[in-house]
C-alpha cells in the first residue's frame, strides 16, 4: 500500500481515525475537504460536527456568505448555466420551475441557485424574465483554485453524462493521443484559447436558445520527466 492515500493522508493516520484511535484535526480535516472539493461553509460545518460530536447550525455571517457565493458561482455549474439562460430572449428564468425543467435539476436547486445570483446582483428579475446585468464571468486571483477545480470536475461529469444521453447530433467528443514536445505546451494552450474565442463568437451568431459547455482537454498520461540537466 502507497504510504499516503488519495486525500494526502498518511494511511497509519487515516485507519487509526477510522477506528476512533485518534483525532483529526483540522489542517488534516482540510486535507480531506481539498480533495472532496467541499466549500468554505461545508467545512466549516462538517468541522463543527466532527468536534463537537452533534449536528449544529452553522452561524452565518456576510463574510463567509460572501465566500461561500463566490466559491458556488465559479464552482457549481448551475450558475453560468443560468447566467447563459437569461441571454435567451424568449426565457422564464424568473422562475425556478423553468429553470428545473430546462437544466434537468429539481425545482429547489433552480431557486437556492437564482437566490444567490439575485443576491450577487448578477441578474435582475422582469416579472418572469430574467435579464443578466453584469458582464461575462471570468476567473482571476480572488476566485479559490478549490472552486475552479470543482467547476472542471462537474463539466466532466456532466459531459460523462451527455455522452451517454444524448444523441450525437447534438453533442461532439473529439480526442487524440499523441507523443508531444513538452516545450511546444504554452503555443498549444494559446492556439487553444484562440479557438475557443472564435468557436464561442461563431455559436453565438443569430438568435440563441439553448446553452452548451465548450471544452477542451490536454492532459498528460505519462508521468512527467524533468528535461532539465538533458541538454546541452
Amino acid at each position: 500500500f502507497p504510504s499516503h492515500d488519495r486525500r494526502g493522508l498518511s494511511v497509519t493516520t487515516l485507519s487509526d481515525v477510522l477506528a476512533d484511535k485518534r483525532s483529526l484535526s483540522k489542517t488534516n480535516l482540510e486535507k480531506v475537504a481539498l480533495k472532496l472539493m467541499l466549500s468554505p461553509m461545508e467545512l466549516e460545518q462538517v468541522w463543527l460536527e466532527y468536534k463537537q460530536n452533534y449536528q449544529k447550525d452553522l452561524e452565518v455571517d456576510e463574510h463567509s456568505l460572501v465566500d461561500e457565493d463566490t466559491f458556488r458561482l465559479i464552482g457549481d455549474w448551475k450558475h453560468l448555466a443560468i447566467l447563459n439562460l437569461a441571454k435567451i430572449p424568449s426565457n422564464q428564468a424568473g422562475k425556478p420551475s423553468w429553470i428545473a425543467k430546462r437544466l434537468g435539476i429539481n425545482a429547489e436547486e433552480a431557486s437556492l441557485t437564482l437566490e444567490r445570483l439575485l443576491r450577487l446582483k448578477l441578474v435582475k428579475k422582469q416579472e418572469s424574465k430574467l435579464i443578466r446585468t453584469s458582464k461575462p464571468i471570468v476567473t482571476s486571483n480572488n476566485i479559490p483554485s478549490m472552486a475552479i477545480r470543482k467547476y472542471h470536475a462537474e463539466n466532466l461529469w456532466l459531459a460523462e453524462k451527455t455522452l451517454h444521453e444524448e444523441d450525437i447530433s447534438r453533442r461532439q467528443f473529439v480526442s487524440t493521443t499523441l507523443a508531444i514536445n513538452p516545450e511546444n505546451l504554452p503555443r498549444a494552450t494559446e492556439l487553444m484559447i484562440k479557438t475557443r474565442n472564435k468557436i464561442e463568437a461563431m455559436l453565438e451568431e443569430g438568435p440563441v436558445s439553448e446553452v452548451y459547455t465548450v471544452s477542451f482537454q490536454m492532459f498528460p498520461l505519462t508521468k512527467l520527466q524533468s528535461t532539465q540537466g538533458s541538454k546541452k
